[in-house]
């Protein structure tokens, strides 16, 4: 009895460090959103006058990776407190706040699209800059796809604990 048991313990335990590796995953291409939004300022900066809407995009960059982190720092909480659940009913509640905050990350997602779009947009509109700002705006499209990826790897494993 006490090997199955353990069994369980130990398979949870994989699945809880598998979920904060995948979360653990988002750090680097936080980093890389914030570097984004650096280099966008300067672009910006660069373009006078005509960078000031493009200005406005670098803080939308920048909120945007404000949320991805409070999201995660509110994900890493619920782990630990994963890892201390004394019963199944408590674990199953955590798992679902888990869920609740992961949830937010697909709106963060699109908000990024969006922000995406924008920039492209900007960037046709740009006469002597306009490659500075397309090349933000495809760094950010790539950086948004590499997230939504991300993001469906930690939702099947987020099903898969639910599930047992």
């Amino acid at each position: 009895m006490n090997t199955m048991l353990d069994t369980r313990d130990t398979v949870e335990q994989h699945q809880v460090d598998g979920l904060k590796e995948a979360i653990n995953g988002l750090i680097p291409m936080l980093k890389k959103m914030r570097l984004l939004a650096s280099n966008a300022v300067s672009a910006a900066a660069r373009a006078g006058s005509e960078g000031d809407a493009f200005r406005v995009l670098t803080q939308g960059i920048q909120e945007l990776s404000v949320e991805i982190k409070h999201e995660i720092d509110a994900s890493h909480q619920f782990l630990n407190e994963l890892e201390t659940a004394a019963s199944p009913t408590e674990r199953k509640q955590i798992l679902r706040n888990i869920d609740g905050v992961l949830g937010q990350l697909p709106l963060s997602v699109s908000k990024g699209d969006y922000l995406a779009i924008y920039c492209s947009v900007e960037a046709a509109h740009a006469d002597n800059h306009a490659e500075r700002f397309n090349a933000v705006a495809l760094m950010l499209k790539e950086l948004i796809a590499d997230l939504r990826q991300q993001i469906s790897h930690q939702k099947s494993l987020l099903s898969e604990m639910m599930e047992t």
